[in-house]
């Protein structure tokens, strides 16, 4: 058994079985832990964005362990990937966060799911902007008769050191993804109402589906969501 590589099943996904697809392309780099493995390797579990998979690990990796790995071949029936280091295990906060911004910003959904588990719900990105996000998957979750529409909603608030906090409300429903952005007063607003039809189409490009967005100005009577402490250097 190559001692630097992981041999991953069912990470293409099973159309039959309803489990989603991850996309593995050769060369990408992810992050994963081990859930369980034999002593001396061997078939044991990891977790993958989220997804626990079977995989065939080389002797040596302990339950617990997290992993920087990269695809070196993917096919229908399996995925190999190599491990490139250990991933950090005992970042600062503000370390992990700066780190998981890095990951979020690279527009790859694995590294973004990756990215918020890392961060705790603090994303500091450059520019000295920081943004705070929560998921709920279960919101609202069922169509009209009841079953799993795949629905959910997300909010996100970007605190941004030139225009003040910018909050982002997503809900996810089996009309479509609908997007409600409240901003300061003025050039924030403006801004935001100028980049909407780009708002729309990536939330399409993302989910699949319609989607629509709008944008409110902040009243002036209502405060606006704290920072987080931290990396964040405040509002000019």
């Amino acid at each position: 058994m190559n001692l630097s590589q992981i041999t991953l099943k069912g990470a293409a996904g099973d159309p039959a079985s309803g489990a989603r697809p991850l996309a593995l392309s050769l060369g990408k780099e992810l992050v994963a832990r081990v859930l369980m493995t034999p002593e001396g390797g061997g078939h044991g579990l990891i977790s993958l964005a989220g997804i626990v998979l079977e995989a065939r690990l080389p002797p040596g990796l302990d339950a617990g362990r997290t992993l920087r790995l990269q695809v070196v071949r993917a096919d229908q029936e399996e995925v190999v990937v190599k491990i490139v280091a250990d991933a950090p295990e005992h970042l600062d906060s503000a370390a992990a966060g700066r780190i998981a911004g890095e990951l979020a910003l690279r527009g790859d959904p694995d590294l973004l799911r990756t990215a918020l588990a890392l961060a705790g719900g603090t994303l500091w990105l450059p520019g000295g902007a920081a943004a705070s996000v929560a998921v709920d998957p279960d919101a609202d979750g069922t169509g009209a008769g009841g079953g799993q529409s795949g629905g959910g909603d997300a909010a996100f608030t970007l605190h941004c050191p030139q225009l003040g906090a910018i909050e982002v409300r997503l809900h996810v429903g089996p009309g479509g993804v609908r997007a409600g952005v409240v901003t300061p007063p003025g050039a924030a607003s403006d801004l935001a109402e100028s980049g909407l039809s780009e708002l729309v189409a990536a939330l399409e490009r993302a989910t699949g589906r319609p989607a629509t967005a709008a944008v409110s100005p902040r009243p002036a009577a209502k405060p606006a969501p704290t920072p987080p402490s931290g990396a964040f250097d405040g509002y000019a």
